[in-house]
């Protein structure tokens, strides 16, 4: 749960953890590991991360909370994150969860087309779940932090594999850009997330909650270049420990300049988070600091 200046995206733990853990989610109850973390992990992480006090600042600076609401929303916040990462593990081990799809039908005929196109998620809830539970007969390339953990990108190179998902290392060479080509090229979805900075030199700003963010220009231009569409899908947790997953198509006028439909694509992003954050306030888990008023 890191909340550096430039969040590098790697998961917590070593290998010999993260085999631990999926051993045990093979025998033990899944809620078990919750508990667990809410006693003895979160109050930890709390105090030393500095992605708890950029959240405590979402909550109450950004979402306008009281101060005792907004202590209570980050420890909530990071619990739910929590069983978002065990949940992930959870599926490493075989673990189904279930998952409640919403307004796919767009998004189902643009699978089964022929035409290429590229798939935006956000660091709200947790869409890598559906990389393990959703299949799509179009070949799908996801851009992956490649200085992830070997163990870590083993365990998701297993799973997407059966899922007919090929992933992608980003931000650690420049050897992506001819694989992302190819995969336009093939008809093939591109996935990717927009709210992450590789390359804080290229951005491009929009607003969440009324104040300006910086998001990452690349995936933007690369649908404006090829003039393909774009959908943006996350899936959110539910209470009951299921998942919601909303695919939203994003429309922008193909006929104005390159500038103004990278603007407009990033805009109809932007809105689109707040519209699931309005609907599940606490599972904002971007813990990197992309506000344009705290530089």
């Amino acid at each position: 749960m890191s909340g550096n200046k430039r969040h590098e995206g790697i998961t917590y733990g070593n290998a010999w953890m993260h085999k631990t853990l999926i051993k045990l989610l093979k025998v033990v109850d899944i809620r078990v590991f919750y508990v667990f973390m809410y006693i003895f992990v979160i109050p930890f992480t709390l105090v030393f991360s500095k992605g708890s006090r950029l959240t405590y600042q979402y909550f109450r600076c950004r979402r306008g909370y009281g101060l005792l609401k907004s202590l209570w929303a980050t420890y909530r916040n990071h619990c739910i994150f929590g069983e978002t990462v065990i949940d992930k593990f959870a599926m490493y081990a075989g673990h189904k969860f279930k998952v409640a799809f919403k307004d796919e039908d767009r998004y189902r005929v643009m699978t089964e087309g022929p035409d290429a196109f590229l798939q935006l998620s956000a660091h709200i809830g947790c869409s890598e779940i559906l990389g393990y539970s959703y299949h799509v007969s179009k070949p799908c390339n996801v851009l992956v932090f490649g200085g992830e953990k070997q163990s870590l990108m083993g365990y998701r190179s297993s799973s997407f594999s059966e899922m007919n998902v090929n992933m992608i290392p980003v931000g650690v060479e420049n050897t992506h850009s001819e694989e992302i080509v190819e995969a336009f090229d093939r008809g093939e979805i591109v996935i990717a997330f927009a709210d992450r900075l590789m390359n804080p030199k290229k951005v491009i700003t929009s607003t969440i909650h009324g104040f300006g963010v910086r998001l990452a220009k690349g995936p933007f231009s690369m649908a404006v270049t090829r003039g393909i569409d774009v959908v943006v899908v996350n899936a959110m947790k539910e209470k009951d420990g299921s998942y919601s997953a909303f695919f939203t198509p994003l429309t922008y006028d193909k006929t104005l300049p390159a500038s103004q439909q990278r603007q407009q694509l990033a805009d109809a992003y932007t809105a689109e988070i707040e519209r699931l954050l309005e609907m599940y306030p606490l599972q904002w888990f971007n813990y990197f600091d992309l506000w344009t008023d705290n530089d």
